[in-house]
């Protein structure tokens, strides 16, 4: 039975005591003193009647309300109750912190709770990959972003194994450009130098080739003949960038885990909190489209400049 000790009658404004004749609102629920019902004669709880709600003790409407409201640790992001002390996930004091709350009775704001055993594909999110920094694979897995179920997997095996091999495909097709994606820019302007070099012989080759199938710069083709490399040479730079692409398909993994692991390092030096760092490794990580177009800038730059000289040199 229903305890309406300690309530107000709406009616009088006096608390219920104990031992009071209480009669409440078949339609509503509101409490009355029998004596203020019957002198009104009705229920006086307009508001409710008209949004079809029901009486709450103010006990449960003050719950009600606090659970609405929610602490965000500084340090794991975890959502807390609003008078919690510490931290329900790492215990962090969250009195003694300035925290930012979130009020979830307010429209505007939106919440999507999320598993973290659907984010992080049963994998604790809290499992250390660096000790010295702290970094853990849930970290890495916000970095990542993108395909992040494969680098989860490929980044435990590379952190427990002494073999720091694994096959990469993209990595093998397209080195240059998976590295552009990957955020990794040095190693990609790297190896598109590199592969563009040894290519010369080729490239002198096709011109020759071009040349007597009736190419239009019959200068620069003649040129191409005249200083072409042997076909042991061109063959030898083929099979260069054919090992350079096996090489990277099988280490790119292990350099992504490096290039992942250095970033989140240098993001938890400059993050106040463990809230921007989780915020910045989201922001900083994935994939860049653009990072693939100015590598693809770069490398039709690069080929121009190539054919600039050859041109030149053979006027």
């Amino acid at each position: 039975m229903i305890s309406y000790t300690g309530e107000e009658c709406l009616a009088c404004g006096q608390k219920f005591g104990d031992k009071d004749d209480i009669v409440v609102c078949p339609v509503c629920g509101t409490p009355y003193h029998r004596s203020c019902y019957k002198e009104k004669g009705e229920c006086i709880n307009h508001a409710l009647h008209e949004s079809g709600g029901s009486w709450m003790a103010e006990s449960v409407q003050k719950k009600k309300t606090t659970d609405y409201i929610k602490t965000i640790c500084p340090e794991c992001s975890v959502l807390n109750p609003e008078d919690a002390e510490n931290c329900i996930n790492c215990g962090t004091p969250l009195k003694e912190r300035d925290c930012e709350k979130i009020d979830f009775s307010d429209e505007k704001v939106t919440f999507t709770k999320v598993d973290l055993a659907e984010k992080y594909y049963g994998m604790d999110p809290q499992e250390v990959m660096d000790e010295d920094s702290g970094v853990t694979i849930g970290d890495m897995a916000d970095y990542v972003r993108i395909n992040r179920f494969y680098y989860m997997i490929a980044f435990r095996r590379l952190k427990e194994s002494t073999v720091k091999m694994s096959v990469n495909f993209s990595a093998f097709l397209f080195p240059e450009y998976y590295c552009a994606a990957r955020k990794m820019y040095g190693a990609g302007l790297l190896i598109l130098l590199f592969r563009n070099i040894i290519m010369i012989p080729f490239l002198l080759e096709w011109l020759a080739d071009s040349g007597s199938a009736g190419f239009a710069f019959h200068a620069l083709s003649q040129y191409a003949a005249a200083h072409a490399f042997s076909t042991t040479v061109v063959n030898i730079t083929k099979a260069v960038d054919i090992a350079l692409k096996v090489c990277f398909g099988l280490f790119a993994n292990e350099l992504y885990f490096q290039h992942t692991l250095d970033t989140l390092k240098r993001l938890r030096k400059v993050s106040p909190t463990h809230l921007k760092y989780k915020q910045l490794a989201g922001q900083c990580g994935g994939i860049s489209i653009m990072g693939i177009l100015t590598m693809m800038l770069v490398e039709f730059l690069i080929v121009a400049l190539i054919m600039l000289v050859l041109t030149i040199l053979s006027q």
